[in-house]
């Protein structure tokens, strides 16, 4: 028998660090990173977004407009990892919450980014 999901703690508002009210996060410590001793005040997913928003703003620079589908094929994993933790007993690790956001940071600024090319006028 598969053990029992642990529930989904979310901390209220006064005791969450600033910079997870800041951006929206549940700041919840056994989710964020641990990086040399220090907890970071943000979760690994939501580390990863931020890391991964960077990332396709520095790939927008440099390659130009990205397309949909390469945007939406980048969100795919940080979709599923999240639905399948909030529906079923799985949990997911620090690693797969950190890459997910990753790959969704940089799907999400890509498909905002294409979306915007696509109404702005041509020439």
């Amino acid at each position: 028998m598969a053990p029992e999901r642990p529930p989904i703690v979310y901390l209220p508002r006064p005791l969450r660090p600033r910079a997870a009210l800041a951006i929206g996060c549940h700041g919840n410590p056994d989710r964020c990173l641990t990086v040399m001793g220090w907890q970071m005040p943000i979760c690994a997913r939501c580390t990863g977004l931020i890391a991964g928003n960077a990332g396709g703003a520095l790939a927008f620079i440099a390659l130009g407009s990205p397309t949909v589908l390469i945007a939406i094929a980048c969100l795919l994993p940080l979709i599923a990892d999240g639905l399948a933790q909030a529906l079923t007993r799985y949990q997911s690790t620090p690693f797969r919450r950190l890459s997910s956001g990753l790959l969704g940071g940089f799907g999400q600024l890509m498909l905002i980014l294409a979306l915007i090319a696509q109404l702005l006028p041509k020439g």
